[in-house]
């Protein structure tokens, strides 16, 4: 039986030593000589059943795959008739797909800047991508870290609209180090959900993205 590993759901306190550890590997007693399969690695929402067990994995190109082994998985902290944003891989079959690992992502709702009532935490890390995939804006952020527990979130600025109609979204990062060494480069998966927007912004509109970096705020420009 392929044991998935413990979620933590927790939507803004990461432990980055979880997040950096990478996919947790499926146990097999195959052989050294066993060829694996073509795996895909994708971020992803996956849904439990009444029962805890997962179901259906929706890549963000919209498409929807039944997962064939869902029988054979074992995971701690799941809860059952949930959606969890996670960090997947994968093998497609003719059935719809065979998970090898799930990690969970977190993707907390952006929240206006007074809903930090201690201020908004600005400790500094780096952008390794960043790409709009179906209704989230993912990010993989390089944190500088050893073993503490930090907190992201994610922090709406303002929505303006420009004389031609079209409309930008601000938003920027909120990290909480925690006090923690900044020992070791590690990184942190991230999505921010974009639907609470599908109906004040549209095709054309932008997003722009800003994180506290060592060399003061940075920006990243994307399209809705």
């Amino acid at each position: 039986m392929n044991r998935i590993g413990k979620f933590l759901f927790a939507t803004a306190v990461i432990s980055l030593l979880t997040l950096s550890a990478g996919f947790v590997s499926c146990s097999t007693d195959e052989e050294d000589d066993y060829v694996y399969p073509s795996l895909l690695s994708e971020f992803a929402d996956v849904a439990t059943d009444a029962s805890g067990a997962f179901t259906h994995i929706c890549i963000d190109n919209g498409q929807t795959l039944l997962i064939v082994n869902a029988s054979e998985l074992v995971a701690e902290g799941v809860t059952p008739d949930t959606v969890y944003r996670v960090l997947s891989r994968y093998e497609l079959v003719d059935e719809g797909a065979k998970l090898y690992s799930l990690q969970a992502i977190a993707a907390p709702y952006a929240l206006p800047a007074d809903s930090f009532p201690n201020g908004i935490k600005s400790d500094a890390v780096a952008m390794q991508s960043i790409w709009r995939g179906g209704s989230y804006l993912n990010m993989i952020l390089l944190v500088k870290a050893q073993r503490g527990k930090h907190i992201f979130q994610f922090v709406e600025d303002s929505l303006t609209v420009s004389s031609s109609g079209k409309y930008t979204l601000y938003l920027r990062l909120y990290h909480d180090a925690d006090g923690d060494v900044q020992a070791y480069t590690q990184k942190a998966c991230l999505s921010v959900p974009l639907h609470p927007y599908s109906s004040r912004l549209s095709l054309g509109d932008t997003i722009i993205f800003s994180i506290p970096t060592h060399q003061g705020w940075q920006q990243w420009k994307r399209a809705y």
